[in-house]
């Protein structure tokens, strides 16, 4: 939202003129390594996100004006990386059905691209897949479970709408194919140690795609 100072509006989120500006969207993993990516990233581009867990795709569509709100000119928002599916795909309080179906995912996924073109019309998207389960027992674990294989079905989903609408992947789930439980401190949230390592990768990523743009 806009704060107000001497009686002028002022936008919490100023681009920048002289540097790139990158937004970032997404749940507690995001949250995670968020401000390792605006750290690696510093010299190059700004990079805003919202304090707020982004959540479940439903979240992200009915948050989405709020945030453009934030920006002083979303126009020069140069790239946009986001990403929902651990809220989608959980059995939210152990129900039999997650909390959005994967025919929902699709239709949400789609309706996420169409608005944020529609509000950064400038902007690069980058879905970044959602991240795997602890492999030690995170599939079936915590009140709210989803496993490895249903996530693995949801970015699928994902990928292929993004193909069709033009939009690039950051693969985070094949980066961390291979980690073990000794880099979860639960079911899917990483040690600080696992959170700066993913951050630095992302980080990685995006500079690639600004020296790209």
């Amino acid at each position: 939202m806009n704060w107000v100072e001497n009686g002028i509006a002022k936008s919490e989120f100023t681009c920048s003129d002289t540097r790139k500006n990158i937004f970032l969207i997404g749940d507690s993993i995001r949250i995670g390594y968020c401000a390792t990516v605006k750290e690696e990233l510093s010299e190059k581009a700004e990079v805003f996100y919202v304090n707020d867990n982004c959540r479940s795709t439903q979240y992200v569509i009915f948050s989405l004006k709020k945030w453009v709100a934030l920006f002083d000119k979303p126009e020069c928002v140069d790239i946009i990386q986001f990403n929902c599916g651990h809220w989608d795909a959980a059995h939210w309080n152990g129900y039999s059905e997650p909390l959005t179906t994967e025919s929902e995912y699709a239709k949400n996924i789609q309706m996420i691209i169409t608005l944020l073109r529609r509000f950064f019309p400038n902007a690069r998207l980058i879905f970044a897949t959602t991240t795997p389960m602890n492999p030690d027992g995170g599939d079936t674990g915590g009140v709210n479970p989803r496993s490895t294989e249903s996530i693995a079905r949801y970015n699928s989903i994902a990928v292929k709408i993004a193909a069709e609408n033009g939009v690039e992947i950051n693969d985070l789930n094949r980066y961390m194919r291979d980690w073990g439980s000794e880099q979860f401190k639960d079911t899917c949230h990483l040690t600080p140690e696992a959170f700066a390592v993913l951050g630095k990768e992302v980080a990685r990523v995006l500079c690639e795609k600004l020296e790209e743009k």
